[in-house]
């Protein structure tokens, strides 16, 4: 009973450090997931113009009619590329298991380690203009398990293409300014693919990642820090491309600079994100999953020296 009780009061204490004796504001959740979605689609809907354009200057290069598309001879390879894109963008990449033994603090003025349930889960999608739309999905519960996935249309309908984010993570808030780091090592997979006839446009972006912002209480973020656990970023037309993996763990931290006057937002997240031109054309998939089994963090109070 001794041990229990001495436990429940390590993890009191360890809550009140991270938070700095206060409790996040009531809403403040679903603002930081607005302000995220707010930024996410204008960078999105910032490179849109730019691949719009891209798209229309690849189908005029010359050598762009290489292959036939409406040649009947062509027709039984075409679909069966179709059928490929069909089944890969079908597939679902399973939550990978954490592996026993992942743990470790980094030092500090106090650290802790958090574990599921955790803070907050969001997931955020995102679709491009087009004449028919991608296929996504994506889903984050608050017990650690994050996915996004995106496949272009198939059909030959021209320039599509979207976005899915999931995240899950934790707030910190620091009694004083000094330097906040992170550590997560989630257990992912992954898989994508990319199918550019002649020169048609095509995009298959993917990501984990982790990250720190921080939010002040009318949703401006502020950022602080990251790291990559995995991306990648395909782009090369003319070609058949794909990669996939399964179950890997990895560890990776990120820190900056923090202050009382912010919340901050530390947390995993997935990004899957495609673009193509429609069948015949170019078609593309993005896939990946994450398990987080914990978060953990250091704080070190930033000195003043006096004269």
């Amino acid at each position: 009973m001794a041990t229990r009780r001495a436990t429940k009061q390590d993890a009191r204490i360890a809550e009140f450090l991270r938070m700095g004796g206060m409790k996040v504001p009531a809403g403040f959740a679903g603002k930081a997931a607005e302000a995220t979605k707010a930024m996410l689609r204008d960078k999105l809907e910032a490179g849109k113009a730019a691949r719009a354009q891209g798209a229309k200057l690849y189908g005029g290069l010359k050598g762009a009619s290489a292959i036939d598309v409406k040649d009947p001879a062509n027709k039984q390879t075409l679909d069966g590329l179709l059928q490929l894109h069909k089944k890969l963008a079908g597939a679902k990449l399973a939550f990978p298991k954490v592996p026993g033994g992942i743990g470790g603090i980094f030092p500090g003025s106090y650290s802790g380690t958090v574990v599921p349930p955790f803070d907050f889960a969001d997931t955020i999608p995102t679709r491009l203009a087009g004449v028919s739309d991608p296929v996504l999905s994506v889903s984050a519960n608050v017990d650690g398990q994050i996915s996004a996935s995106a496949a272009t249309a198939n059909a030959n309908t021209g320039f599509n293409g979207g976005s899915e984010y999931a995240r899950v993570g934790i707030f910190f808030h620091p009694m004083t300014a000094g330097t906040l780091t992170i550590s997560a090592a989630p257990t992912y997979s992954f898989a994508w693919s990319t199918n550019s006839l002649n020169t048609s446009l095509v995009t298959s972006f993917g990501e984990v990642g982790l990250t720190i912002y921080g939010m002040d209480e009318w949703g401006g973020i502020t950022p602080v820090g990251g790291a990559s656990y995995k991306m990648w970023n395909e782009m090369d037309p003319g070609q058949i491309k794909l990669d996939f993996g399964f179950g890997i763990t990895q560890s990776a931290s990120a820190s900056g600079p923090v202050t009382h006057s912010l919340i901050y937002l530390c947390f995993v997240e997935v990004d899957a994100h495609v673009v193509g031109m429609g069948w015949p054309g170019s078609l593309a998939t993005s896939m990946v999953s994450a398990t987080v089994p914990s978060i953990r963090f250091a704080f070190t109070p930033q000195l003043v020296v006096e004269a």
